[in-house]
């Protein structure tokens, strides 16, 4: 994922003179908030859910606390005032109705200026973010819930809770801080504290706090025929290589998926977190062998906002979730499905000769599965995620010679994947390769900004320490074909 930054510059006047002639001194005439940002698709009192993008917090903005503590650091302090800025919306508007939008807040702040014959500035400042914006109301209960100023550290906190009903979309939560050192390990971060008087900008880069599965890398999905089109989030492609030479028959071109040759359509794919229990009665075990465990109520924690850090009030448990893909008309419209599939790879409403296959189909190329940004399933960090996944797809081969034109087998098939214990701040991704014979699905995870491979040494399904790095390796399901 790209860094999200935003600048924000506080425009300062110094006032002069005597009762009959009076001046204004402009020490700094920038007070717009400009910045490169990040989405949901919808909105609640407790934030904007699902994966925040340039496009999400455009839409619903971030908040900001300050606190001005004169001439003493805020360090020094036995907590957090935030009288100088207390949970502010900074949002992306046109304010002067001139046409020209920005990251923008009212009303506007200044800084404070010099007293006391001091001859430098020394009054300070010290700033706070968090995204996406929130005001929560007392009966929230999921997603950013409230603020509090801890007791102990004087921090400002944010607090959150996760939803283990597999029907919501848990909020995004980002903390906004200065700068990272990449050159430690642990990389260290510098925030915006006891800063004074400056035509610089207040300068935020955003983190998130939490983890995902699936939705794409920056949350707008192209066409992949699109020049820099990303596959990411939850991809599918067929596998021709791992079949004899010329099972995907396509003609002269020798190309998979052509019009002649054979073409595989998705009509629905279910993404969703495993039982605790098999049918039989089976205990479900994760990546780490301990027994699947799900939250019974709401988790919660809190973002302190000085450090950076998310605590979870009580041990970590993992969220239910279920997420469905499909082309399904009456699903879509019923709100059953979370996102249509793309339309170079679904299923078309009806087929009745083989020119109704008017789209490319699944090929040898990843390719994201949704036609819209869906949202991604949010993670909790500390949780090892068991995911079922299930596939339905069909196999076409032009043949003039049969009644139709060409054969035509559905296949459902399933498997079930085992990440490795959640950390903050990665993308889990799941690439499904769909073949004549089986269904392969290979689980990745990255940074946002960059990724590792899961590589399955053992062939145990686990992955174990050492198995995060390196070439894809392929699950195999069973024969469907």
């Amino acid at each position: 994922m790209k860094k999200l930054v935003f600048f924000a510059a506080l425009a300062v006047a110094v006032l002069a003179g005597c009762a009959k002639n009076e001046t204004y001194v402009n020490v700094s005439d920038q007070d717009a908030v400009s910045f490169g940002a990040y989405s949901g698709r919808t909105i609640t009192k407790a934030g904007a859910t699902d994966d925040m993008n340039l496009d999400a917090l455009k839409q619903h903005g971030f908040g900001v606390f300050a606190t001005y503590s004169g001439t003493d650091t805020y360090e020094t302090l036995a907590a957090a005032t935030n009288d100088f800025m207390n949970n502010q919306l900074v949002k992306w508007y046109d304010a002067n109705g001139d046409g020209v939008t920005g990251w923008e807040y009212t009303p506007i702040k200044y800084w404070p200026n010099p007293t006391n014959g001091q001859s430098a500035d020394a009054q300070k400042v010290s700033f706070f973010a968090y995204a996406p914006y929130a005001e929560p109301g007392a009966s929230e209960t999921v997603g950013i819930t409230g603020f509090s100023i801890d007791a102990n550290t004087g921090h400002n906190m944010v607090h959150y809770g996760f939803s283990n009903d597999k029907d919501v979309h848990n909020v995004d939560l980002m903390w906004g801080y200065k700068t990272k050192d990449g050159s430690t390990n642990p990389a260290t971060y510098t925030i915006n504290n006891n800063l004074t008087r400056t035509a610089n900008d207040v300068a935020f880069v955003f983190q998130h706090l939490l983890s995902k599965l699936g939705g794409s890398q920056e949350g707008t999905i192209t066409d992949p025929t699109d020049s820099g089109y990303v596959a990411n989030g939850f991809m599918i492609k067929a596998n021709p290589t791992a079949n004899p030479t010329n099972v995907y028959s396509t003609g002269a071109s020798g190309e998979f998926g052509s019009a002649t040759g054979t073409k595989i359509t998705v009509s629905k794919i279910i993404v969703e977190s495993a039982p605790a229990e098999d049918p039989v009665g089976t205990p479900v075990v994760d990546a780490n062998g301990n027994n699947v465990a799900y939250a019974t109520g709401i988790q919660t924690g809190k973002l302190d906002l000085y450090t950076g850090e998310f605590v979870l009030d009580a041990a970590a448990e993992s969220v239910q979730f279920k997420q469905t893909l499909t082309n399904d008309d009456a699903e879509i419209t019923a709100g059953t499905a979370d996102s249509s599939l793309a339309d170079i790879i679904a299923e078309p409403a009806t087929v009745t000769t083989w020119a109704d296959l008017t789209e490319t189909g699944v090929t040898k190329t990843a390719v994201n599965v949704y036609k819209d940004e869906s949202a991604p399933i949010i993670l909790v960090p500390g949780t090892a995620p068991v995911v079922d996944v299930t596939v339905t797809y069909i196999v076409r081969t032009y043949d003039e010679k049969l009644p139709a034109g060409y054969t035509e087998v559905p296949q459902t098939v399933w498997n079930r994947v085992k990440f490795p214990t959640i950390e903050k701040n990665k993308k889990y991704n799941l690439l499904m390769i769909l073949g004549l014979n089986n269904v392969k699905l290979v689980a990745t995870v990255e940074d946002w900004e960059t990724g590792n491979t899961w590589v399955d040494v053992n062939g145990n399904g686990v992955v174990d320490p050492g198995e995060l790095t390196g070439t894809e390796q392929d699950v195999n399901l069973p024969e469907n074909l």
